[in-house]
């Protein structure tokens, strides 16, 4: 693959909701690829090594991909044996790296 197909598709725009009384509000909406690059891949697992918790929003956040993405790709780090999950009964699931 060459650098151009390894790129993010991020698209963002700006949508204008009426409001009451003429008022107007305006929405940022950032529509996300849901394929992960090999070299951002590359980076979320260096950066899990080093971190104490990690969330799935807090991954997408930080590299700028789908939270769904974000949740698939911890599902095969805990397979993998590179994280673990913290409490299986918390609804909130937060991962700890293993080592």
């Amino acid at each position: 693959m060459s650098e151009k197909e390894e790129k993010l598709l991020v698209r963002k725009a700006t949508i204008n909701l009426r409001r009451k009384y003429g008022r107007t509000k305006q929405i940022t909406v950032v529509e996300r690829d849901a394929f992960i690059p090999k070299s951002i891949e590359k980076d979320i697992r260096d950066s899990i090594s080093k971190s104490k918790t990690i969330l799935a929003t807090e991954m997408a956040v930080k590299f700028d991909i789908r939270v769904s993405t974000a949740k698939i790709l911890l599902k095969q780090y805990v397979e993998e044996g590179l994280i673990k999950l913290l409490d299986p009964s918390l609804k909130l699931k937060i991962f700890v790296p293993t080592s």
